[in-house]
């Protein structure tokens, strides 16, 4: 490992000069700094999981990248590289091979064939063609995290460091919402607050919104863990500043989601009093945010920034003005699907097809594109009814597995208490797509991986009894 760490450090001494002055650079370089300090704690101990930990890390920097607009690879991609090749070598270098596969990744196997079949409507093949890689991609990433987790003793490793680099990535949302010179991106303040301005974070996202769901469902998986480690310090220190991530993301969305899942998971765990409180305090406040309109942008702008995003102007012409552009997106997709009913309009190209399908009665954006702004839509949009159905079939079979698993586990079994966790960030992703594309969600796949992981283990568990 010290050999590694020399030859590296010289390769680097060498790139310097060159390449300082390119914002890529240190892109790469921070990801080789915090690899750096990761591996000099394991020092011998070094596994594949490690490298696993260390993708993880740069699922928060998902926009830093390389290359063109069109022509790109992300940073997450290139830590990708080393964990499947790790893997690879690992699969060839053991005795007994073990690649059973499950009937859900058959299923993610069948989309991407009604993925490849929808390119013959697409306007842009190359660019659904690389959507399509990416998809593979991902699913492929899906498989070797359900791999290699054979252990528990794995699988809590990984959730223990996706909390914590979630908890750590929040700070640095926290600070870039009042320190403007932190946001890598564009800077969108929502107002002043005692003279402080505040920003919109999203860390290493572009779309804050994502950034958001990043962290929401890492602290849904975290809320569902205090309650099932009650002793554990890990999991009440992060939760908290996780939410704080997702506040300062202003993420209507993603707050949304986490606080209904929240509820359900103080209806799950019987915690009545504490219910109580948040369903009467979420309760007023819509009551307040939906009654109160006109006197809250008088009054509050603040507010009027946070909750509605659009002028008093548009209010008045047009209370629906609320939904801003999503709506016109909503209606565009739809009329994609009525049009292309079985194989859509091709991966990707619902955000292209705006333009011929732009309700005409509709205030909306004066550019050509939209994005679809809501999953399901985009995948009747873009994969026609038999690509939607064969993912939700996915996504209910999933859940179906999760409520049988936990029945089957025993009570006191940390599987069963993490499982529980990764279904509510699921439940958090679900709902946040009424508004989100999260197809392509790092954090989404790599849940969907340690899920079917839990699974595993606990069917070998149950049949060794």
């Amino acid at each position: 490992m010290k050999k590694i760490l020399i030859i590296t450090a010289l390769i680097l001494g060498c790139l310097v000069p060159l390449l300082a002055r390119t914002k890529e650079f240190y892109y790469i370089l921070a990801l080789l700094i915090s690899a750096f300090i990761f591996l000099g704690f394991k020092r011998n101990n070094f596994s594949v999981v490690d490298l696993l930990i260390i993708f993880i890390i740069t699922i928060p920097m998902h926009t830093f990248r390389f290359g063109s607009e069109n022509a790109f690879i992300r940073l997450s991609e290139i830590a990708f590289i080393p964990l499947f090749i790790y893997w690879i070598l690992t699969l060839f270098l053991r005795k007994e091979t073990n690649l059973t596969i499950r009937k859900e990744f058959i299923l993610l196997f069948i989309f991407l064939i009604i993925n490849i079949i929808s390119t013959q409507n697409s306007m842009y093949p190359a660019i659904s063609w690389q959507k399509i890689f990416i998809l593979a991609y991902l699913f492929i990433f899906s498989y070797i995290v359900t791999n290699i987790l054979d252990t528990s003793k794995r699988v809590e490793t990984v959730i223990k460091a996706m909390v914590l680099i979630s908890s750590i990535a929040s700070i640095i949302a926290a600070l870039q919402s009042i320190i403007p010179q932190l946001l890598v991106f564009e800077r969108v303040p929502i107002g002043k607050v005692f003279g402080i301005t505040f920003y919109r974070a999203g860390v290493g996202w572009h779309d804050p919104n994502y950034f958001a769901l990043f962290a929401g469902m890492n602290a849904a998986l975290t809320f569902a863990c205090i309650f099932s480690f009650q002793n554990n310090k890990l999991y009440k220190i992060c939760f908290p500043l996780q939410l704080l991530g997702v506040i300062a993301t202003f993420s209507r969305t993603v707050s949304g989601s986490l606080l209904l899942t929240c509820i359900y998971l103080l209806i799950h765990f019987r915690k009545s009093k504490l219910l109580f409180v948040v369903f009467t305090a979420s309760a007023i406040m819509i009551a307040i945010v939906t009654t109160s309109m006109l006197t809250i942008y008088k009054n509050e702008p603040f507010l009027a920034a946070l909750f509605y995003r659009v002028p008093e102007r548009r209010i008045l012409e047009d209370p629906t003005s609320i939904m801003g552009h999503r709506a016109a997106a909503f209606i565009a997709n739809w009329k994609m699907f009525i049009d292309h009913p079985v194989i859509g309009v091709g991966p990707f190209m619902a955000i292209y097809k705006f333009a011929q399908y732009r309700p005409s009665n509709y205030e909306s954006p004066p550019r050509s594109w939209l994005a679809s702004h809501n999953a399901y839509l985009q995948l009747l949009a873009e994969k026609g009814i038999f690509g939607f159905l064969t993912f939700m079939i996915f996504i209910l079979l999933i859940l179906k597995k999760i409520r049988l698993a936990l029945k089957k586990a025993p009570d006191n079994s940390p599987n069963k208490n993490y499982l529980l966790g990764l279904k509510s960030s699921i439940f958090v992703l679900l709902i946040a797509s009424l508004t989100l594309e999260t197809l392509y969600e790092l954090q989404f796949w790599l849940t969907i991986g340690l899920i079917l992981a839990i699974l595993n283990l606990i069917n070998k568990d149950s049949y060794a009894q």
